[in-house]
């Protein structure tokens, strides 16, 4: 796919953390009903690319985290950058990054963004590999069926379905998590 010289930048940051019983999870947050096209759905903390990001989609991820979850992260808690992808319905070109941090953040939800913050574990989610089942997805664009899975009370599906896969084959590839007590991802 070439790329869409209207379409905008973003970064978004899949972030491992230990959840309250110390099992390793993914920080997804379900975005507030205001009408835009992912308006409801599942993704991880991140955003549209800003002048003060100058240029630098990690700075972007960062950023936006802070802002929607309140979780301050800086390049120590950087694993990599993750495969790029484009998104249709908001014509974004969005860089996803693996951060992790080693306790459970305190969230601060940004209320007109964000409705709800879920620490899901790891374990929780399909197995790196496995196929995912499929969901019947109802949106402003109608019904569709797509692979997904049940977070919560929601469907994690598309982009954000994509890019979770991305991080389950990255942490099997790298034997995390370990089977003792959590400790820093290390690939």
């Amino acid at each position: 796919m070439t790329e869409d010289r209207a379409a905008r930048r973003a970064g978004v940051v899949a972030l491992l953390c230990p959840n309250a019983q110390g099992h390793w999870s993914l920080v997804f947050m379900r975005r507030t009903q205001d009408g835009s096209p992912h308006s409801g759905q599942l993704s991880f903390p991140g955003g549209a690319e800003e002048p003060v990001d100058s240029g630098d989609l990690i700075r972007t991820a960062f950023r936006e985290c802070e802002e929607e979850v309140g979780v301050a992260l800086d390049e120590s808690h950087l694993v990599d950058a993750m495969t790029p992808l484009y998104i249709p319905p908001s014509s974004f070109w969005v860089q996803p990054v693996l951060a992790v941090v080693d306790a459970l953040p305190q969230f601060v939800k940004e209320p007109t963004e964000v409705s709800e913050i879920l620490v899901t574990p790891l374990s929780g989610l399909p197995a790196a590999g496995k196929t995912w089942p499929t969901k019947r997805i109802t949106g402003q664009r109608g019904t569709i069926v797509s692979p997904g899975c049940d977070v919560g009370e929601a469907v994690l599906w598309g982009a954000t379905a994509m890019m979770t896969a991305e991080v389950l084959s990255l942490c099997h590839e790298a034997g995390f998590p370990p089977s003792f007590a959590p400790r820093i991802f290390q690939p």
